[in-house]
């Protein structure tokens, strides 16, 4: 009787690690899933944008998207309609609007993109400058974070002065 109990006394803590073991490495297994779809998703956010597809859109992007953004006005749209129409305002101006990822980094429910952005700039849009026909390259960095399989924010950061440039547009300092 002795020597079975100093048995169980072995195996408890024994069986105890296994299970912590086992458990932890299907936790690191779930979360290296999660992360992997999230960057999927951005990286299909990208067909979207470079097709002007907004079926794609409306599977990506949450209804309450809020995307910050100093290229707009406001530096901010929310809601995934007013991204839509963003997107589509870019393509006019750009209709043969190309992203590519250079770099893609994730961590938990973010995911980091390093964009090189192609286009060259012949469509008229209200408020922006007249097409130029130049190609315009440029490169951002985007940050996202991801819920429920859809991109619900994203932070914009681009060489935007250097694309004014490429438009036509030249910085004059103020008097």
């Amino acid at each position: 009787m002795r020597k079975i109990g100093q048995i169980f006394r072995f195996l408890i803590p024994v069986i105890a690690l296994v299970a912590l073991v086992v458990f932890m490495t299907g936790a690191g297994r779930r979360e290296r899933a999660t992360v992997e779809k999230n960057k999927a998703v951005v990286m299909r956010k990208l067909e979207a944008w470079n097709t002007g597809n907004m079926a794609i859109a409306d599977e990506v992007y949450a209804s309450d998207i809020v995307r910050h953004a100093d290229t707009v006005p406001e530096g901010i749209i929310r809601g995934r309609d007013a991204l839509k129409q963003y997107i589509m305002a870019c393509r006019t101006a750009w209709p043969d609007f190309h992203g590519t990822a250079l770099d893609v980094v994730a961590q938990g429910d973010k995911v980091v993109v390093r964009w090189k952005i192609t286009g060259t700039f012949t469509g008229q849009v209200e408020g922006w400058p007249a097409p130029n026909g130049k190609e315009t390259v440029f490169e951002c960095l985007e940050m996202y974070r991801l819920a429920g399989g859809k991109i619900v924010e994203d932070w914009y950061y681009g060489q935007d002065t250097y694309v004014w440039y490429q438009m036509g547009l030249k910085l004059v300092p103020a008097k």
